[in-house]
């Protein structure tokens, strides 16, 4: 009677086990992005053609320094203010290096995948990509790990369309026209996306990541969300190194050691981000859409 108990026992669980369903894989495409904590301050590279814009805007060859209105960097040039916004959107680390002189050393490419060639830059084209058409201001580009519970990047690239829109350094030129794009705007709102951040879609929150920038539209600030969004996506990156360093050292050289052992090395996933005049925007990941939305 005893074994017929146990068995009827072991059945009971058996069945309960079964019913069970396994929890669902979280889809890569709801993971944050973000890059490792030690990659940063990012070493963001621009290329020479921007200074095509300085004929328009009668300036010299180099870029234009920050004017006294936009803000308190009128020691960098209007790309580097650009980072220097993120870089103090957050009191806990800097983003980006900011060194007069830094240029690009690779010509634009005519395919995204060539793209990843160890230099994280900000390029122009004049050649749009057909695959992704028109409509489009700009996008990032990058490429990121696969791991558990985030996409780890580990290369990124801005790259703005100067064959189908007409851009400008000069503030007042942007908002007494409707054909030029403030340059400076989009640039910042791009840096967001190649630190990790997506877009809001809500009109009434004041974001530099709305994705949506129309002509006469100057956008050189970041604002409280921004300064929010961005702390608390690298701030789970400061928690995460503050656990690991907690395990002993044995554990870490085991760590280590799995690693050498020719374990199959993180999925490399490709994406990129739009930012369109028309506020429609698309996410792709590996060539396939992922997130499509109307801002509203």
């Amino acid at each position: 009677m005893k074994i017929n108990r146990t068995i009827l026992s072991v059945l009971v669980i058996l069945l309960t086990l079964s019913c069970v369903e396994e929890p669902e894989k979280v889809s890569i495409t709801a993971l944050p992005l973000k890059w490792r904590e030690s990659a940063l301050p990012l070493t963001v590279k621009v290329h020479a053609d921007f200074s095509s814009l300085n004929a328009i805007d009668g300036s010299s060859d180099d870029l234009p320094l920050a004017a006294a209105d936009d803000g308190l960097y009128d020691d960098y040039d209007l790309m580097q203010e650009m980072q220097k916004a993120w870089n103090d959107a957050d009191d806990a680390r800097e983003y980006f290096v900011l060194d007069h002189g830094q240029a690009a050393g690779a010509d634009p490419y005519t395919d995204l995948d060539d793209y990843y060639d160890g230099e994280i830059g900000i390029y122009v084209t004049e050649n749009w990509f057909s695959s992704i058409g028109y409509g489009v201001l700009a996008i990032t580009s990058y490429f990121a790990e696969q791991r558990t519970d985030h996409l780890r990047m580990v290369h990124g690239d801005i790259i703005v369309n100067f064959r189908d829109y007409y851009f400008s350094f000069d503030k007042a030129r942007t908002q007494e026209s409707t054909t030029y794009y403030d340059l400076p705007s989009v640039i910042l709102h791009e840096l967001g996306h190649l630190l990790g951040l997506k877009h809001t879609t809500s009109s009434t929150v004041q974001s530099i990541m709305y994705p949506q920038l129309g002509s006469t539209e100057v956008k050189r600030t970041l604002g409280y969300y921004d300064s929010l969004s961005i702390s608390n996506l690298y701030d789970t990156n400061t928690q995460a190194l503050k656990t690991a360093q907690a395990f002993s050292s044995a554990s870490v050289d085991e760590s280590m050691k799995n690693a050498d052992d020719g374990q199959e090395k993180p999925k490399i996933i490709h994406g990129y981000i739009e930012l369109r005049a028309d506020g429609h925007c698309r996410h792709f990941q590996d060539g396939s859409l992922i997130h499509d939305h109307k801002v509203f």
